[in-house]
């Protein structure tokens, strides 16, 4: 044992009481008795341990006890152990700490370099704190640099085979990063995938609410972003379920069905939110595109053709618009079909792929039955009808 490394622990389990006491015995222990793994597995409990960080400057700690033995250390779990302890010496806020920061990471990286999952994982650490440096305004000042250091990273990332366990932070940055420029289609694309690679359980509640109000957000205004139901079927909008924001989850519900009334009826509420009011026109653009939607997939297959008066009427438009409308769901790729102008009849014969709300699954349940029963009657009409013929020859 290092002599710097017993005078550390002798130290701080003298000061210490009762609890944080037990942990500075038990890492004594397993540091003495050379068992790394668990050594590994103890550190990373502590390290996420207010009570004992509160105790501590973790930086001193790395200083001081395990850049002893980090060598022994699995290179993935070293940079979990430690960019907590960057994050420690970033929030002392002098540019001299930040720098401190970085130079810290970099230093990580030179020792980690080798392992591929360990790189990605360190420099993703590297991304969060420049993502957590804002100007007066609440503005990332290294924004270029991030944006850079995204590009890169994913490089990386996309050589690892499969879904690793660096995949979910790296998604979790890079979706702040997305919403840090005001990117909600891109935003909403990566929280989705960072909620996929992370196990909710782990997460506060408080976390939960707020990923499940940012993707509600981004689902509405983010460009092309037209499936809601593979967000209405995930787990994090219960996290909204008796809280002031349970109306997200309803106006999502809104404009899955493409309802213009349900979603004025919530006008009170959304309302109060700039992002959303200052978008008002994007907003009812898209329930209205997807109002269009929702009437084309309601109908049977040999019931396409649509008048202008059914889609002004749920659209909430006047006849005129309605051409303009169907044109921009053409433009979009939302629907196929064509329009028949002297009619005023719009034949759509496809309709987008979407993730499915139960609702839509019963109604389409429905109409599947339908078509069963259309066909056994036919197959009994076809059997009949061949009897006789059978018979005659």
């Amino acid at each position: 044992m290092s002599e710097r490394v017993e005078a550390y622990l002798v130290k701080n389990k003298s000061v210490s009481h009762d609890v944080i006491a037990d942990i500075w015995q038990k890492l004594e222990q397993l540091y003495f008795r050379k068992l790394w793994h668990q050594l590994t597995v103890e550190l990373r409990k502590v390290i996420s341990n207010d009570a004992f960080i509160q105790t501590i400057d973790l930086k001193e700690f790395y200083d001081n006890f395990i850049n002893e033995f980090e060598h022994r250390i699995n290179p993935l779990q070293l940079v979990e152990i430690v960019i907590p302890v960057a994050k420690s010496i970033f929030v002392k806020s002098e540019e001299f700490y930040r720098d401190a920061a970085f130079a810290f990471l970099n230093k990580i990286e030179r020792t980690i370099s080798k392992e591929k999952q360990a790189v990605v994982r360190v420099r993703t650490g590297q991304i969060e704190l420049r993502l957590m440096h804002k100007d007066s305004k609440d503005r990332c000042v290294d924004i270029q640099v991030v944006r850079k250091m995204i590009e890169e990273t994913q490089v990386l990332l996309d050589e690892l085979p499969g879904v690793t366990p660096v995949h979910g932070p790296f998604y979790k940055v890079s979706s702040i990063y997305l919403k840090e420029i005001g990117n909600y289609a891109g935003y909403y694309r990566e929280a989705l995938r960072y909620l996929g690679c992370e196990d909710q359980a782990k997460l506060p509640q408080s976390e939960k609410q707020l990923q499940a109000v940012l993707l509600g957000f981004a689902a509405l205004l983010g460009d092309n972003v037209y499936n809601f139901g593979e967000l209405l079927a995930h787990p994090i909008l219960k996290s909204l379920e008796g809280t002031r924001e349970k109306w997200i989850i309803d106006v999502l519900y809104a404009f899955n069905a493409g309802d213009l009334n349900k979603f004025n009826e919530y006008r009170p509420q959304w309302a109060e939110w700039d992002d959303l009011k200052d978008h008002q026109d994007l907003l009812e653009d898209k329930i209205r595109l997807l109002s269009l939607m929702e009437i084309a997939l309601a109908r049977p297959s040999k019931e396409r053709y649509i008048s202008f008066k059914e889609i002004a009427e749920k659209a909430q438009i006047d006849l005129n618009r309605v051409e303009a409308l169907v044109m921009r769901a053409l433009s979009k790729g939302l629907v196929q079909g064509s329009i028949d102008q002297v009619e005023e009849l719009v034949n759509i014969t496809w309709v987008q792929p979407r993730v499915l709300s139960p609702q839509q699954i019963l109604a389409m349940s429905d109409r599947i039955g339908a078509w069963c029963a259309e066909v056994e009657g036919m197959e009994t009409i076809v059997r009949n009808n061949a009897r006789e013929i059978l018979t005659k020859t």
